[in-house]
């Protein structure tokens, strides 16, 4: 009895250990990518804003915004299937198209302000999405970008955006990349 008893404690150590790693692997793969591409995205969308103008300012912020989309949307995580994929691509596709009413609703005083308020939102639901998943560090990354949206808005300097974009878009990168080389490594 107590070999059995053994060996059933084994199987669940194990399990639980698989358990850890395909959380791990899955985190990687599932918003690696897309964290660099909003990484990216707002680094550089948001500091085109700010810096460009003319149709420069738009070619560059609409290519930096198909980055974010490209690396979120492309099928590039096929490694680990949680069955959770196409009700998440429904819920950001809602967050992403509600965006636009929340900012007319709001009537920011101005454009930057209308930006952050978009980015302080899609920042929110990548916080809510860590906390979902139990991803502590998106939920602190984007937390961070929460925050620095309302410190950058209520700073008075110049290029607010590129501010914003640079200060909420590199730990957004820096985990995107970490998460990436790490998913790769492990496959």
């Amino acid at each position: 009895m107590s070999h059995e008893a053994d060996q059933a404690e084994s199987s669940l150590r194990e399990l639980d250990g698989l358990t850890g790693r395909t959380r791990l692997a899955s985190r990687s793969m599932a918003t690696g990518f897309p964290l660099v591409g909003w990484g990216t995205a707002w680094i550089l969308g948001l500091g085109a804003l700010d810096l460009l103008d003319g149709l420069m300012r738009i070619v560059v912020a609409a290519l930096a915004w198909m980055v974010g989309m490209l690396l979120s949307w492309l099928p590039l995580r096929t490694v680990i299937r949680t069955g959770l994929e196409r009700r998440m691509r429904w819920a950001w596709l809602v967050v992403l198209a509600a965006s636009p009413f929340l900012v007319a609703a709001a009537e920011p005083t101005s454009f930057t302000h209308g930006v952050l308020l978009l980015a302080a939102l899609w920042g929110l639901a990548m916080c809510l999405y860590g906390i979902a998943t139990d991803d502590r560090m998106l939920a602190v990354a984007a937390g961070f970008g929460i925050v620095m949206a309302a410190v950058v808005a209520d700073a008075d300097s110049p290029n607010r955006l590129l501010w914003f974009g640079l200060s909420a878009g590199l730990p957004l990168l820096a985990l995107g990349i970490l998460r990436v080389l790490r998913g790769v490594s492990r496959v």
